[in-house]
Protein backbone atom coordinates (compact mmCIF):
# COMPACT_ATOMS: atom_id res chain seq x y z
CA UNK A 1 0.00 0.00 0.00
CA UNK A 2 1.09 3.51 -0.88
CA UNK A 3 1.97 6.20 1.63
CA UNK A 4 -0.82 8.39 2.56
CA UNK A 5 -0.96 11.83 0.14
CA UNK A 6 -0.87 13.91 3.48
CA UNK A 7 1.77 11.92 5.15
CA UNK A 8 4.85 14.32 3.51
CA UNK A 9 2.72 17.87 4.43
CA UNK A 10 4.70 19.91 6.81
CA UNK A 11 2.94 20.69 10.75
CA UNK A 12 2.81 24.52 9.83
CA UNK A 13 0.16 26.78 8.74
CA UNK A 14 -1.03 26.82 4.75
CA UNK A 15 -3.32 26.87 2.08
CA UNK A 16 -4.45 23.25 0.87
CA UNK A 17 -5.58 22.95 -2.89
CA UNK A 18 -7.51 19.51 -3.60
CA UNK A 19 -7.85 18.23 -7.11
CA UNK A 20 -9.36 15.82 -9.28
CA UNK A 21 -7.70 13.20 -11.78
CA UNK A 22 -7.79 16.21 -14.71
CA UNK A 23 -6.66 18.86 -12.28
CA UNK A 24 -9.73 20.76 -11.80
CA UNK A 25 -9.71 22.08 -8.36
CA UNK A 26 -12.03 20.66 -5.77
CA UNK A 27 -11.69 22.67 -2.98
CA UNK A 28 -9.65 25.41 -1.16
CA UNK A 29 -9.02 25.27 2.53
CA UNK A 30 -6.82 26.47 4.94
CA UNK A 31 -5.04 25.14 7.81
CA UNK A 32 -2.84 26.27 11.47
CA UNK A 33 -1.40 22.42 10.48
CA UNK A 34 -1.72 21.51 6.98
CA UNK A 35 -0.87 17.58 7.80
CA UNK A 36 -3.67 17.25 10.66
CA UNK A 37 -6.39 19.40 8.49
CA UNK A 38 -6.02 17.42 5.52
CA UNK A 39 -5.63 14.22 7.51
CA UNK A 40 -9.02 14.51 8.91
CA UNK A 41 -10.25 14.37 5.56
CA UNK A 42 -9.24 10.72 5.17
CA UNK A 43 -9.47 9.56 8.80
CA UNK A 44 -13.17 10.38 9.92
CA UNK A 45 -16.35 9.48 8.91
CA UNK A 46 -18.24 12.63 7.16
CA UNK A 47 -21.27 13.71 5.73
CA UNK A 48 -22.25 12.82 2.26
CA UNK A 49 -20.74 15.86 0.64
CA UNK A 50 -17.13 15.38 2.17
CA UNK A 51 -17.30 11.52 1.39
CA UNK A 52 -18.16 12.57 -2.34
CA UNK A 53 -15.12 15.02 -1.82
CA UNK A 54 -12.72 13.00 -0.81
CA UNK A 55 -13.42 10.02 -3.31
CA UNK A 56 -12.42 12.25 -6.10
CA UNK A 57 -9.76 13.67 -4.37
CA UNK A 58 -6.16 12.92 -6.80
CA UNK A 59 -3.59 15.00 -5.63
CA UNK A 60 -3.44 17.88 -2.88
CA UNK A 61 -0.83 21.10 -3.26
CA UNK A 62 -0.07 23.36 -0.44
CA UNK A 63 1.44 26.24 0.21
CA UNK A 64 3.00 27.31 3.42
CA UNK A 65 1.92 30.37 4.85
CA UNK A 66 3.48 32.35 8.51
CA UNK A 67 -0.12 32.09 9.94
CA UNK A 68 -3.80 30.18 9.18
CA UNK A 69 -4.87 33.53 8.73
Amino acid sequence: MHKPIYKKFPESPGVYIMKNAHGKILYIGKAGNLRRRVSSYFQKAHDVRIERLVSEIKKIDYQKTDSAL
